[in-house]
């Protein structure tokens, strides 16, 4: 059987967090994309298909939720975990955003790396 490589892109304006999450999904065997920006992201997006995307949800050129809702209407099939340092798992904008299936998880900042990698691991779960 042969394995199919899992693309994740990952996007936040933070250089070192998208290092970070590439350091802890690489040895795994994802290949990681990052973008600085929500534009970066979909240009990304319209090359190569992602299964998973990590989405900050304050991003410089557009809201992160609206870019989970681009991505999500351009790439149905990519699975999106939002993270921020700005909201919490209780605000009404996360529990709608899941409720409603524009992203299947949240990370709050500063998260821990293994949440990240349960995350992915589930989200690619959940696309087979």
């Amino acid at each position: 059987m042969e394995c199919e490589t899992v693309h994740v892109l990952v996007v936040d304006d933070e250089e070192a967090l998208c290092w970070v999450i590439k350091k802890a999904l690489r040895p795994a065997g994802f290949a990681v994309k990052s973008a600085n920006s929500g534009g970066q992201a979909l240009a990304y997006l319209a090359k190569n298909k992602y299964k998973v995307a990590f989405v900050d949800a304050k991003i410089p050129d557009m809201d992160g939720l609206s870019l989970a809702a681009l991505i999500r209407q351009r790439s149905p099939g990519t699975r999106i975990i939002l993270i921020s340092g700005y909201y919490s798992q209780e605000d009404k904008t996360i529990v709608e955003g899941l409720k409603n299936n524009l992203f299947i998880g949240f990370i709050a900042k500063p998260f821990d790396l293994n949440e990240v990698r349960r995350l992915t691991r589930q989200a690619v779960e959940s696309t087979e």
